[in-house]
């Protein structure tokens, strides 16, 4: 699979996959931060993940491209004050987004040996992981970076920044949690 073609349909295809992204979280009750955004603000953020993963692919999948784009993401959202686990909750949203756009276009691995699709999936799987990686890593150091500024925080601060949303297991949906290959 040559990887241009790939990250040229991501870049043309950015907006539908960014708007496909954009109506999960509009009904998700986990993305109440979200919600307050205008919603050409999110989807315009969605995109930019597209438009970094095209450029990650073309130019070789490289880790240090990946870290550098999504380390800015975890500390802005923290800035912003985007709980964590809305964070961690977004990122699915687009994992999922991205995989139905996928699904809509069999022509990527259509005539290709199973380790050439293997192979390309687990370099998308690794860009989202790395996605991950680097959102939290970056959250928290800024998480810690304010609290070396402040005397501490109280437990509701706590809460308000990596835990807000609903856990309760009654209160889960779990059709939310359970990806379904279209």
């Amino acid at each position: 699979m040559e990887m241009n073609y790939l990250s040229q349909l991501i870049e043309n295809n950015r907006r539908d996959i960014a708007l496909d992204y954009y109506k999960e979280v509009k009904s998700s009750e986990y993305m109440n931060t979200y919600h307050k955004l205008d919603s050409e603000k999110v989807i315009k953020r969605e995109e930019e993940t597209y438009l970094n993963l095209a450029s990650w692919l073309k130019h070789g999948a490289n880790n240090d491209a990946a870290e550098q784009f999504f380390c800015k993401v975890g500390s802005d959202r923290f800035n912003e004050g985007f709980p964590l686990s809305e964070l961690n909750y977004a990122l699915f949203l687009s994992k999922k987004a991205f995989w139905n756009f996928l699904s809509e276009h069999p022509e990527i691995i259509e005539n290709k040996e199973n380790k050439v699709i293997i192979d390309l999936f687990a370099i998308l799987s690794n860009y989202f992981a790395l996605a991950g990686f680097y959102m939290v890593r970056s959250y928290i150091n800024t998480l810690f970076e304010k609290l070396d500024y402040s005397d501490g925080l109280s437990r509701e601060e706590i809460h308000k920044i990596l835990i807000r949303g609903a856990f309760d297991e009654e209160d889960l949906d779990m059709s939310d949690f359970i990806w379904r290959h279209v």
